[in-house]
C-alpha cells in the first residue's frame, strides 16, 4: 500500500507545471521516572530514562491537488541500569518512514479527498481512534492505510477508512529485533462521520470491523485471532460557558468460541465562569466506562481498546494494564469518575489538574477488590519561544485493593522540550 502510494505520486508528477518543495523536522528530549507503579500481575515497573526523538519530514505539491509527505524518525533511549533495566535504544538504530503518504483531493467534482500511504488517524476524543502503533509509547502513531474523505453536504461528512498493520515493519531501516509495534498483525475497514446541521451540537458517528491475528488469549492461554465490530456515537454540544461531551459505543464479535460483547461509555461537562481574569479556568467533571470479562460466563465482555492504546487520561496507569490480554495502554475493565481544572497561569503556561477514583468493573485483579486507586495528575505546559514549548508532568498514586496487597504509592515524572523547525 505504502510502495504504491509512493509510486503513484511520481508517476502524477509527469507533466505538472507547478511544484514546490518544503521540509522540517523537530526534536523532542524526555527523562521519566516511573516509581512502583502496580500491575494487573503481581509486580510494579520502577524506571528511570531519558528518551530522544528526532524527525525530518518533506513535501512535494505536484499541483494544487497532489503533493506526497514523507518522515523519517529515530528515537534512542538510556535506562537507569540501578533501577528495572531494558536494553538501550541505539541513536540512529532504528530509522522508520512514520509517514509516507500521498494526498489526492478534489475528485469527484470536489466532493472526495484522498490519503494513500502511512498516515495519522485521530478522531474525537481518541477512545477509538489514534494510535495504530501502540507497543513503542509515543514514538510514532502511524497507520498503513486508505482515507477517502468523502463530502456529504456542507454539513455534513464521512471519512472510510482501510487499515493494516504489522507487528514488525517491513519498511523500517536497520530494525531492532526487540522493537516491535503491535503484538500481532491487525486489518480494519469503517467509517468515521461527522454531522454538524444541529446547531451548537456536532455529531459523530462511528463503525470499525477489525481483525487481530493471533492474539493473545490469556483466559485459555493459547493465541487466537480475533474480529469484533464496534459501532458508537459521539456528541459534543457546546453552548458557550457550558460545553459537554457524550461518547457511547458498543462492541460484538469472536475470539474462539467466545462471543465479544464490549461497551463503552464517556460522559463530561464543563464549565468556563467568568472569573480569574486572563486565566480563563474550566471545571470538569465527568465519568469513564469500560466494560470488564465477566467470570463464570461463555462470553467475553471485556471492552477490547481498538486503536486506542495510548495514555488517554493517564501516562502512569497507561502501565497498570501490563499483564491484561490487550498489555500497556490496553485500557478495558474500568470506572472512573473524575473532576478537573484546566487554567493559563500566564500567557505562555497551561495548567491542567485532575482527579480520578478508579475501579475495575470486573474483579479480575491480583488482590481482592475492585478499587484500582486514587489518581491526581498536574501538568504545566510552557511555550519557551516561538518554536520552543516544553511541560512538566506528574502524577500519584494511590493503589486500591485490585491491585496486590502492599502495593506501594506510585508516582510519574517526566520533563519535555520540543524544538521544531
Amino acid at each position: 500500500m505504502v510502495a504504491g502510494a509512493l509510486a503513484l505520486s511520481i508517476g502524477m508528477g509527469t507533466g505538472v507545471a507547478t511544484a514546490e518543495w518544503d521540509w522540517g523536522g523537530d526534536l523532542r528530549v524526555r527523562v521519566t521516572d516511573l516509581k512502583d507503579i502496580p500491575m494487573t500481575v503481581p509486580a510494579e515497573v520502577d524506571q528511570l530514562f531519558n528518551r530522544t526523538r528526532t524527525r525530518l519530514w518533506a513535501s512535494y505539491a505536484f499541483s494544487e491537488d497532489i503533493q506526497f509527505n514523507g518522515r523519517l524518525m529515530n528515537e534512542f533511549r538510556f535506562y537507569d541500569k540501578d533501577r528495572q533495566y531494558t536494553r538501550d535504544h541505539d541513536p540512529l538504530g532504528e530509522i522508520v518512514p512514520d509517514l509516507l503518504y500521498v494526498d489526492i483531493n478534489n475528485l469527484a467534482g470536489g466532493r472526495v479527498d484522498l490519503r494513500l500511504g502511512r498516515q495519522e488517524l485521530i478522531y474525537g476524543t481518541g477512545n477509538i481512534l489514534l494510535n495504530g502503533t501502540p507497543r513503542d509509547g509515543s514514538r510514532s502513531l502511524f497507520y498503513n492505510a486508505i482515507k477517502a474523505s468523502v463530502a456529504l453536504g456542507p454539513e455534513h461528512s464521512v471519512d472510510l477508512l482501510a487499515i493494516y498493520n504489522e507487528a514488525k515493519d517491513s519498511l523500517t531501516l536497520n530494525r531492532e529485533p526487540q522493537l516491535t509495534l503491535i503484538e500481532h498483525d491487525e486489518a480494519a475497514a469503517g467509517l468515521y462521520g461527522r454531522y454538524e446541521g444541529v446547531e451548537d451540537m456536532p455529531l459523530e458517528y462511528y463503525w470499525i470491523y477489525k481483525e487481530e491475528k493471533d492474539r493473545s488469549y490469556p483466559r485459555q492461554g493459547i493465541e487466537a485471532d480475533a474480529d469484533f465490530h464496534t459501532v458508537g456515537v459521539r456528541a459534543a454540544p457546546d453552548w458557550g460557558r457550558w460545553s459537554a461531551n457524550l461518547e457511547m459505543a458498543v462492541q460484538r464479535g469472536s475470539q474462539e468460541e467466545d462471543d465479544l460483547k464490549g461497551e463503552l461509555l464517556d460522559a463530561s461537562v464543563t464549565l468556563r465562569p467568568d472569573m480569574w481574569g486572563e486565566t480563563r479556568p474550566a471545571f470538569t467533571a465527568g465519568f469513564y466506562y469500560l466494560s470488564g470479562n465477566e467470570g463464570g460466563t461463555a462470553d467475553n465482555e471485556g471492552w477490547r481498546p481498538v486503536f486506542s492504546r495510548w495514555p488517554q487520561f493517564s501516562e502512569l496507569y497507561a502501565y497498570g494494564f501490563i499483564g491484561s490480554e490487550f498489555g500497556v495502554a490496553g485500557w478495558s475493565n474500568l470506572k472512573a469518575p473524575f473532576v478537573g481544572l484546566d487554567m493559563k497561569p500566564s500567557p505562555s503556561t497551561s495548567l491542567k489538574l485532575r482527579y480520578h477514583r478508579m475501579y475495575a468493573d470486573e474483579r479480575d485483579g491480583p488482590g481482592n477488590g475492585d478499587l484500582r486507586g486514587d489518581l491526581l495528575t498536574a501538568v504545566l505546559g510552557v511555550n519557551l519561544a516561538e518554536n520552543l514549548r516544553g511541560h512538566l508532568w506528574a502524577e500519584f498514586l494511590d493503589p486500591g485493593h485490585y491491585h496486590a496487597r502492599g502495593a506501594d504509592d506510585a508516582h510519574f515524572l517526566r520533563a519535555n522540550i520540543e524544538y521544531s523547525f
